[in-house]
């Protein structure tokens, strides 16, 4: 490309301009020379008029000739000017194009000079990140070997606790089952406890059909206890529960001090809705009632610890059906015995 450029710079038009203007210098210089040639012949010759006039046509001839090819050389000298216009236009559009791929040529290396650095900075940040690594590895090496010696101690250490927990182990395992046996007593105790006290309620109730014991429970119906709609204690019920409260006496000193039973006074009403009066819905009512048989074994000398009030509404019926008889078995006051 650069030989290129140096051959378009070093030609030159002028030499082939000068060789054209000398070769029409010439044709004048001839044509003045002839010229007077011309005069002299015409004035030595004025006398054979006849011979100049031929003469000098003949020059007038030949002079045509020549101008023609004047003419003839001026035509071809601008051709040869336009040629050389042409050629010099050419050479500016060729001028234009090396300087667009100069332009190009000089972004491209631009461009590779950027990618070059990047690369060195690239180089760089990996050579860092290497580095980084590098000492965290030692970092972490270090660490390790730390964990080994401290899982060696950690080692020792646990086979020592391991020792203990079998230790450990064997102790609970004794105090469970001292804690199962003994919690077996306990329940025997209860057990026994709760036979006794309902065989006695069995028999002091024997000859009242709506007091009895069915299973673990101790059932009064309602209407012993309390008027209809009612959650004050009648006198017949009061004389009732002063039995039960009796039995209870009779039977506290079999009743271990830290053996934990709870005498749980159980409300249940009928499905019927309640009008007016001073309770809203049964579930109050049935809650009332089991307060009241509370407050009153309390006062019987039942201790306040051994006794619980639950009111458990029309929710557990004894009877599912919708008659009389099912509604009245539905209204009851139970005595269950339990344990914390």
């Amino acid at each position: 490309m650069p030989r290129r450029r140096e051959s378009l710079s070093e030609f030159n038009i002028w030499p082939a301009f000068t060789d054209a203007l000398g070769g029409l210098v010439m044709v004048l210089i001839f044509l003045i020379t002839m010229f007077v040639i011309s005069e002299v012949l015409i004035g030595r010759e004025m006398l054979g008029k006849e011979s100049a006039i031929n003469q000098l046509q003949r020059i007038v001839a030949h002079l045509e000739g020549l101008a023609g090819d004047a003419e003839k050389e001026a035509a071809r000298l601008r051709g040869q000017m336009q040629g050389l216009e042409t050629t010099v236009s050419e050479r500016d559009v060729l001028l234009a194009q090396l300087r667009d791929e100069l332009t190009a040529v000089q972004a491209a290396r631009a461009a590779l000079d950027a990618d070059k650095r990047k690369a060195e900075q690239t180089a760089t940040s990996v050579q860092e990140q290497a580095a980084l690594l590098s000492a965290r590895a030692e970092r972490l090496a270090a660490e390790l070997e730390r964990l080994n010696r401290a899982l060696a101690v950690s080692g020792q250490e646990l086979a020592q606790r391991d020792a203990m927990i079998v230790e450990q182990k064997d102790r609970i395992e004794a105090l469970d089952s001292a804690l199962k046996k003994r919690l077996l007593e306990r329940v025997e105790e209860l057990e026994k406890y709760a036979s006794d006290f309902f065989g006695r309620l069995r028999e002091v109730f024997a000859n009242n059909p709506d007091i009895k014991v069915v299973g673990d429970r101790f059932v009064f119906q309602s209407e012993v206890l309390f008027g209809s709609g009612e959650a004050a204690l009648s006198l017949g019920g009061q004389g009732d529960l002063d039995k039960f409260a009796m039995v209870y006496q009779q039977l506290a000193m079999q009743l271990p001090p830290d053996l934990p039973v709870i005498i749980e006074v159980q409300g249940h009403t009928d499905r019927a809705p309640i009008r007016g009066g001073r309770f809203p819905s049964n579930w109050e009512l049935s809650t009332s009632r089991a307060q009241e048989v509370v407050n009153y074994l309390i006062r019987q000398g039942v201790p306040p610890h051994r006794l619980a009030a639950v009111g458990m509404g029309e929710y557990h019926p004894l009877d599912s059906a919708d008659t009389p008889e099912a509604y009245r078995r539905n209204r009851r006051i139970e005595l269950k015995i339990t344990s914390r």
